[in-house]
């Protein structure tokens, strides 16, 4: 499938599409190395939503992002198989900041359960080029939306969720539009 480089050294190492009557959702196991850190991988028996993290980290293109895991959604978010990331608290934090012509990250924390069970990084800290991350993170999202566009069609029947699902695509094509 190639290597899909996250801000930290992240590639798609398994695709398992999953949808009981509610509309596939691509869920990927990432492998996540941060300065030597494994924080995910393969074997560690965790899915991860693909286009939801893509949508969450082309969030941070151009906003900070500041590790808070009882109020914030995930920079990374499991694949719950829920509708577009609605509140699953399994995921993995960090802070972003952009300074200069840099980000940084730091505040590595992955909630490993949904009584927010968490595993923190203490003092894991990367520091990149503010260009090399946007382009880590487009290239990111255009897998993430080539194989979703790859999926069977999704039929959507109740009026909410459509709309939602609307919403999300119409704000991912428009970051990612924005920033490739």
């Amino acid at each position: 499938m190639g290597e899909i480089k996250l801000p930290v050294k992240a590639r798609l190492v398994q695709l398992i599409i999953s949808g009981d009557g509610a509309p596939p959702l691509i869920k990927v196991s990432l492998y996540l190395n941060v300065d030597g850190t494994i924080i995910t991988r393969t074997g560690m028996d965790e899915e991860w939503g693909i286009s939801e993290s893509a949508l969450a980290l082309l969030r941070t293109l151009d906003k900070e992002y500041i590790c808070d895991i009882e109020n914030e959604e995930g920079v990374i978010l499991h694949g719950c198989g829920t509708m577009l990331m609605l509140g699953c608290p399994i995921s993995i934090h960090w802070t972003l900041n952009h300074i200069g012509k840099n980000v940084i990250l730091k505040d590595f924390v992955k909630v490993i359960s949904t009584d927010q069970k968490a595993i923190y990084y203490e003092g894991l800290h990367i520091e990149l080029n503010e260009n090399e991350y946007r382009k880590q993170i487009v290239s990111f999202a255009l897998q993430a939306k080539e194989l979703f566009n790859k999926s069977s069609e999704k039929i959507i029947l109740n009026e909410l969720e459509r709309s939602m699902y609307t919403d999300f695509w119409t704000e991912y094509d428009h970051l990612l539009n924005k920033y490739k």
